[in-house]
């Protein structure tokens, strides 16, 4: 007799910051997770800069151990040439905090998907979900897990699979897109590392660089543009990412790049901002990108995924007990969070007004009321 699949109350797919800590949360909780991850942690993640805020966030999920011992390095503050060449400094020493912090991104998400199963949620790596499908009171997940077909079933399931929001897609849900931004990334070897304590923002007529620590030898450069605008300059190539890169001499400088040795890259990673909204009343949410994903000159990115965590936490058991009028509400707060985000990225922009290239002048278009 065929043995009767694992049966969960609910089912986390993706295992970045939202989902890890959705995992960890509903875990705590008593409720039966099974936390999903495509990956074995073993690809390169960026988002290598912690705002100072995100301490009590970690220290709320009681991770703050296990964070200091991935040894991050600190943050002081950001720098940006952004509305004219010259560089202006804000500092997180006026913050509570006093200070954010860089880390390997990879160990990060690792350390939250861990801090998960030890919170009793079961965590599977290298687990692709096939396909889902609502049987009415639990839904039947289908699984390519270390090549090998398998099944569970859930309650409840979360979407966390970033901007991709695959799970979602096939659950009817719709997406309103914002616009068409992409990272173009490498990596490189940096000895200096660890001693640049500032995350640089740099604005070109092509868009905006970043460049940050990601780890004590390591440090990343992206170029920030439209994915149509990366296609016809040739920016993902080689040589056009460091053409691009030495029309920002303030990056060009601080990642010595010429010294380097790429580590990985030019890859193109997406960074749309997007909202995705749920269709039907049935008992699914998503967090993270999936739910709302922002531009990164916010600079907000994780600490987004982990308030929605707490949120998605506070929504799911409410749900078993009280019904799924609750994630109304849960939807609606996401709605007013991201007409605020509209806002803010507008203000961002239209700072800057030196470029009348295309990436700028659909910037310029942005209404501070959008």
């Amino acid at each position: 007799m065929k043995a009767r699949p694992a049966s969960f109350d609910v089912a986390v797919v993706g295992a970045g910051p939202a989902g890890a800590a959705t995992a960890r949360g509903l875990a705590q909780t008593g409720l039966r997770v099974v936390l999903l991850e495509k990956s074995r942690f073993d690809r390169p993640r960026v988002g290598e800069s912690l705002a100072p805020d995100v301490q009590p966030m970690l220290k709320g999920l009681g991770l703050w151990p296990e964070f200091c011992a991935l040894q991050p390095l600190p943050s002081f503050g950001n720098r940006s040439a952004w509305g004219s060449a010259t560089i202006r400094e804000h500092s997180h020493l006026m913050t509570p905090w006093q200070q954010g912090w860089h880390i390997d991104r990879v160990r990060f998400d690792r350390m939250l998907a861990e801090g998960a199963a030890q919170a009793g949620a079961e965590l599977r790596l290298a687990t692709r979900v096939r396909g889902c499908a609502d049987c009415g009171d639990e839904f039947r997940i289908l699984l390519a897990q270390d090549g090998q077909d398998a099944e569970l079933r859930a309650r409840f399931v979360v979407d966390a699979t970033g901007r991709g929001a695959a799970l979602a897609r096939s659950l009817r849900a719709r997406h309103a897109v914002f616009d068409r931004l992409v990272a173009v990334a490498v990596e490189f070897t940096d000895p200096a590392a660890n001693s640049h304590c500032f995350t640089l923002v740099e604005s070109t007529p092509d868009g905006w660089w970043y460049c940050a620590p990601a780890g004590a030898d390591r440090s990343v450069a992206m170029l920030m543009s439209d994915g149509d605008l990366v296609r016809t300059g040739r920016l993902a190539a080689a040589a056009g990412w460091v053409g691009a890169l030495e029309r920002a001499p303030a990056v060009a400088e601080r990642m010595k790049y010429r010294e380097r040795t790429p580590v990985w890259g030019p890859e193109i990673i997406p960074a749309v901002s997007q909202r995705l909204r749920r269709l039907s009343t049935r008992r699914w949410l998503a967090v993270g990108d999936a739910a709302l994903a922002v531009d990164p000159i916010s600079g907000s990115g994780v600490i987004r995924a982990l308030r929605m965590a707490q949120s998605a936490v506070t929504t799911i058991p409410a749900v078993f007990s009280v019904g799924d009028e609750v994630l109304t509400g849960y939807e609606s707060a996401l709605d007013s969070e991201c007409t605020d985000y509209l806002e803010e990225r507008a203000h961002y922009y239209n700072q800057e007004r030196r470029w009348q290239s295309p990436f700028w002048q659909r910037r310029a278009a942005l209404a501070p009321h959008a």
